[in-house]
């Protein structure tokens, strides 16, 4: 396996944001928190209130398929990728 780099790890932080921001109301308002960590790295998205429901999709199947492409691309670095939507109002 790959050993991921900064660099790589950006253009997953990118794609994830460019495609969150495709989804909401409110794009200007989207930010990502990158938080890595040994073997995984956590992406916390934040998005304006009332867009919290459009990431989250109907029974929650888009951010079920944001996790599912994200761990995806994960494999390929041997790495976890978590994505967590910020529930902070």
């Amino acid at each position: 396996m790959l050993a991921l780099t900064n660099t790589e790890l950006e253009e997953v932080r990118d794609w994830l944001l460019r495609t969150v921001r495709l989804v909401v109301d409110h794009p200007g308002e989207v930010a990502i928190d990158t938080l890595p960590g040994d073997d995984r790295t956590t992406f916390r998205i934040k998005v304006n209130a009332s867009d919290r429901g459009k990431v989250i999709g109907r029974q929650g199947r888009t951010s079920q398929s944001l996790r599912v492409l994200a761990g995806a691309m994960g494999k390929k670095f041997d790495r976890r990728f978590i994505i967590e939507i910020d529930e902070e109002e």
